[in-house]
């Protein structure tokens, strides 16, 4: 008889635990739940503030790829225009040179030539004093 009391007594315990176990398994679920509602209402609110953030990147990635392409027309046009100057530049230096060649050499006569005119009028005025 007194091992059918431990039985019972040892079954109730059991029993017991298993109804401490059960009620902490549904706090516990309950709790989990909890989490895993919360995590979704997170998620939805990631997903309302995530697409209008991709929108905004996609629009400036379109801007930053606009702005680059004319960037890329500038530098042409300044490359372009950086070498029409530079051909002017040769266009007028080689201009110089050909009207210095052109010029040098007449005025260069004619500046002989007063010159001796010069020494002629001197040296006859300078015969005519004698």
């Amino acid at each position: 008889m007194e091992l059918s009391i431990f039985v019972n007594i040892a079954i109730i315990i059991g029993l017991l635990a298993f109804a401490v176990l059960c009620i902490y398994l549904i706090f516990t679920v309950s709790k989990i739940r909890d989490l895993v509602i919360k995590l979704q209402e997170d998620i939805s609110e990631l997903n309302r503030n995530a697409i209008p953030l991709v929108e905004n990147l996609k629009i400036i990635s379109h801007k930053v790829k606009n702005i680059s392409e004319n960037v890329d027309d500038q530098i042409t046009i300044l490359k372009s225009s950086v070498e029409s100057i530079r051909d002017m530049t040769d266009n007028i230096v080689s201009f110089e040179k050909k009207v210095q060649y052109e010029v040098e050499g007449p005025v260069m006569e004619a500046v002989s030539f007063v010159s001796a005119l010069v020494k002629a009028v001197r040296a006859f005025v300078a015969k005519m004093k004698e």
